[in-house]
């Protein structure tokens, strides 16, 4: 996913207030929708996908999640970043009867059936640096947002 074309600074929501995770997730496929970067089938898909296959992973200092969902249900690639300082609740991945607070959130919205996995690996190297996380986090500025991720994802 190259980053330049997927970053879109009117798709970085920053300091949500806590809500439900499908709450949550209707608001942003409505954006989408709105946008056109999505399909009708998109919310259902994001919400199956999310119950069967938890991305929730608890970091050193927050809890992140990457809910993502086909390619058939995406018309363009983007990222859309979510970030709630109080926390959403999320199954986790590696255990999805446990559920934990949320506090980042990446939509990966992908059109290649393969790319997932790169761009996966270059966020966990970013998940991997607490600083810059807890920066993406407390920030108020969806520049700031844009130019960490240019940063470390590209």
């Amino acid at each position: 996913m190259p980053l330049n074309t997927s970053l879109d600074s009117e798709l970085i929501y920053l300091h949500q207030t806590s809500q439900d995770r499908n709450g949550m997730f209707t608001k942003i496929t409505d954006e989408l929708l709105a946008k056109g970067i999505v399909e009708e089938s998109y919310r259902e898909a994001l919400i199956l996908r999310e119950q069967n296959h938890p991305t929730a992973m608890q970091l050193e200092t927050m809890g992140v999640a990457i809910p993502h969902v086909d390619v058939e249900h995406v018309l363009e690639e983007r990222l859309v970043v979510v970030t709630c300082p109080e926390g959403i609740e999320f199954n986790q991945a590696e255990d999805p009867e446990l559920t934990m607070k949320v506090n980042v959130i990446f939509f990966l919205l992908l059109k290649e059936k393969d790319a997932h996995l790169e761009f996966l690996m270059k966020l966990i190297s970013l998940f991997q640096k607490t600083g810059e996380m807890e920066k993406l986090l407390s920030t108020t500025s969806t520049e700031e947002v844009m130019q960490i991720l240019a940063k470390n994802l590209d």
